[in-house]
C-alpha cells in the first residue's frame, strides 16, 4: 500500500469514527480522544490529519454534502417524467438515516461557530463549498433540459439548499408536519417551474470551412 492509500485509509477511518462519537456525544462533549479510540488509532494520528475537533467535525459535514449532493444530483439525471423524478429524489432523501441526531449535531455545532470568529469563518467556507456543488448541479440539469433559468444558477442554488434545510428542521421538530415527501415535490416543482418560467437554451452552429 503506497504512502497516500495509507493515510487516506487512515483518514477514512478516523472520519467513519467521528461520525460514531458525534453521534453519541454531541459535539460540545465529544472529544479526540474518544475518536482516536475508536478508531483504534492513537492521538497523534488524529492531529496529523486534522488539526482541531472543530475541524475534524467540518471535514466529516464536508464528507456528507458531496456524498448527499451527488447522490440527488444522480437521481435526477436523465429523469424527465416528474413521477419517476418525484420517486428518484424521494429514495435518496428518505435513504439518509438518523436526520434528527444530524440536524441537532449541526445546529449545536453552527451556534458553536457563531461565537468563534475562526469557527465561523470555517464554517462560512465549508457552506460555501458545498453550494458551489450546488450550483454546478443545477447549472447542469438546465444544461440536460435545454433551458436558460428565469433567474440566476446561484439564486436557485440558494433556494434549493433553503428549502432542504427548512424542511429538514420542521421535520425534525415535528415529524407528523412533514414527510419524506415534502422534499421531493418542491424540487419537481421549482424544475418544473424553472422549464416553464425559463427560455430555451442556444445552440451554437459551427461555422462552415
Amino acid at each position: 500500500m503506497t504512502p497516500e492509500r495509507r493515510r487516506a485509509q487512515t483518514r477514512g477511518h478516523l472520519l467513519a469514527a467521528a461520525a460514531e462519537v458525534f453521534a453519541q456525544r454531541g459535539y460540545h462533549s465529544a472529544t479526540l480522544d474518544e475518536v482516536a479510540e475508536v478508531a483504534g488509532f492513537s492521538k497523534g494520528a488524529v492531529y496529523s490529519n486534522f488539526s482541531s475537533k472543530e475541524d475534524l467535525f467540518l471535514a466529516l459535514q464536508r464528507e456528507r454534502e458531496e456524498g448527499l449532493i451527488g447522490a440527488f444530483g444522480s437521481a435526477g439525471q436523465d429523469v424527465s417524467d416528474p413521477s419517476d423524478l418525484f420517486s428518484a429524489l424521494r429514495d435518496v432523501y428518505a435513504a439518509s438515516r438518523d436526520r434528527d441526531e444530524e440536524w441537532a449535531l449541526w445546529m449545536e455545532f453552527t451556534l458553536f461557530a457563531m461565537r468563534k470568529p475562526k469557527a465561523r469563518t470555517k464554517l462560512a467556507e465549508s457552506s460555501r463549498s458545498a453550494h458551489d456543488m450546488v450550483v454546478d448541479l443545477v447549472k447542469r440539469q438546465c444544461r440536460d433540459d435545454g433551458v436558460e433559468p428565469p433567474i440566476s444558477p446561484d439564486l436557485i442554488a440558494c433556494i434549493y439548499s433553503a428549502l432542504f434545510t427548512g424542511l429538514w428542521q420542521q421535520q425534525a421538530i415535528d415529524p407528523d408536519a412533514v414527510d419524506d415527501d415534502a422534499f421531493a415535490a418542491a424540487i419537481v416543482f421549482m424544475r418544473q417551474a424553472i422549464a416553464a418560467l425559463g427560455h430555451p437554451r442556444r445552440t451554437t452552429r459551427k461555422r462552415k470551412a
